[in-house]
């Protein structure tokens, strides 16, 4: 029998979901606010508002989403990465699949509506990341391009960065501090921390994307050793869902960095029965132990989120869905 089908994971039905264990926290908070302000008047007593401070979503954590949707769609593509974003009429693509899901991407794009891209993030060089993005970066318009340099010498490397050229997009390096809005989202970069690695996964660009109250984690292949420089900055937010790192590897997906993101919902992108045996069964073990829900694409098929800012719909479709 397969790993998937021994793995302690939660396979929900995917639709209608709202935000999770976080919503619930906030919204008890809230209630206590309320009750407390009732007995005391208006306006707690110091010690009480400096104990519920920073408890609850501030306004300063709510980004005014305009009356629009952010769709977040996490594609089938085996065992590879592609995501397209869409807020409003703007649209991102985070990764592109491997050489041979170009075409799939690029009518998948065009499915979606898509006439050009506002940024195209690489997140790093294998082939299972960019592999399909040479062919998506010139069937498309794209205004920016978010990648690092590395000294590689693939072909297919080669062939993006002659891509990136050609397409005459601006180039943004991905670095910590560095943020950007995306129609009513607001993206921040958290890595890579560093400029030389000798883990060409650890050179993966790790980006957050708030949408209203809902916050979506990005992060590659980045292995523990960037989830730590991640940590170390200390500006890390709580997120509700995180496509998991590395596929599900047991490299990355570390307990000291979920603490810290406690994400509500977990996302994989890999392949049926690939070699790797990702998603690792002691990566699910640890998201089931706390307590988030589990879609795979190897299992459900091409996974799509669309969030109003305050709640989540998730939504999955087989290739060989009617």
């Amino acid at each position: 029998m397969s790993e998937k089908d021994n793995s302690p994971e939660k396979k929900p039905e995917g639709t209608n979901l709202t935000g999770g264990k976080k919503k619930l926290l906030t919204s008890i908070i809230g209630i206590i606010i309320v009750l407390l302000s009732l007995i005391f008047g208006k306006e707690l007593p110091e010690g009480l508002t400096e104990l519920f401070s920073g408890t609850s979503d501030s306004q300063e954590g709510f980004r005014d989403t305009g009356g629009e949707k952010l769709v977040v769609t996490y594609l089938d593509v085996g065992q590879a990465d592609c995501t397209i974003l869409q807020c409003g009429e703007h649209a991102m693509m985070i990764d592109g699949g491997g050489r041979g899901s170009a075409k799939e991407v690029i009518e998948a794009a065009e499915d979606l509506g898509i006439k050009e891209f506002d940024y195209i993030v690489a997140t790093h060089s294998h082939e299972d990341h960019i592999g399909g993005l040479p062919k998506v970066i010139r069937a498309f318009k794209v205004k920016n391009i978010i990648f690092s340099e590395e000294d590689k010498d693939t072909k297919i490397y080669e062939d993006f960065k002659s891509a990136v050229k050609e397409s005459g997009a601006t180039i943004i390096v991905p670095k910590p501090g560095v943020s950007f809005e995306f129609g009513n989202a607001l993206v921040e970069i958290f890595a890579p921390c560093e400029v030389e690695y000798d883990n060409t996964n650890n050179y993966s660009a790790a980006l957050v994307v708030t949408f209203g109250k809902e916050k979506f984690l990005f992060t590659g292949d980045a292995e523990e050793e960037s989830e730590k420089q991640m940590l170390e900055l200390g500006t890390l937010p709580d997120v509700d869902v995180f496509q998991a790192g590395h596929h599900g590897s047991e490299t990355s997906n570390s307990e000291a960095f979920l603490k810290v993101v406690n994400p509500a919902y977990a996302i994989i992108s890999c392949g049926v029965d690939n070699k790797y045996g990702h998603p690792h069964a002691e990566v699910i073990a640890r998201f089931v132990d706390m307590d988030m829900q589990i879609y795979r694409t190897d299992v459900m098929g091409t996974i799509t989120i669309k969030t109003d800012g305050n709640t989540l719909d998730i939504s999955t479709q087989q290739k060989n869905a009617e």
